[in-house]
């Protein structure tokens, strides 16, 4: 899910994907009833073919996906040398859910969240992510 500030906070082009198409219906129905647009890939391929098309203000990824795992999504992402801020997220087995969330945070992302999760927890997150970098953006440009 990639979240689209473009100057303008009411404005937010969100870019998302998961592998369950359930999920992305209720994750879009909730962001999408906001100020949001939320665009979905099937897989870590089709993420990052939108993301390189395109200038996204968050990237919010799975770490278990089809083609390319998100663990590749963000090492991807950040030899691109980009800046978007990152939050990744998995449901893997327990045993694997801790050095996958490790791993993510070490390549790169810049929050991390186990699955299953409160709705509000992912927004506070996503909030957060959005802030911090409207305010790295206003510190750069000054």
């Amino acid at each position: 899910i990639v979240f689209r500030i473009d100057g303008n906070e009411r404005s937010r082009n969100e870019y998302g994907w998961d592998e369950n198409k359930l999920q992305r219906s209720a994750f879009t129905e909730d962001w999408t009833a906001g100020d949001h647009e939320v665009t979905f890939a099937a897989n870590g391929v089709q993420a990052l073919n939108h993301i390189k098309a395109r200038a996204f203000d968050l990237v919010v990824t799975d770490l278990l996906m089809p083609d390319k795992d998100g663990l590749e999504v963000i090492r991807s992402i950040r030899e691109g040398s980009t800046r978007t801020p990152i939050l990744a997220m998995t449901a893997g087995l327990a045993s694997l859910k801790e050095p996958l969330l490790v791993a993510a945070s070490a390549l790169g992302a810049n929050d991390v969240i186990q699955k299953p999760f409160r709705p509000a927890a992912l927004r506070e997150r996503v909030d957060a992510l959005l802030a911090k970098a409207r305010k790295d953006q206003s510190s750069i440009a000054v």
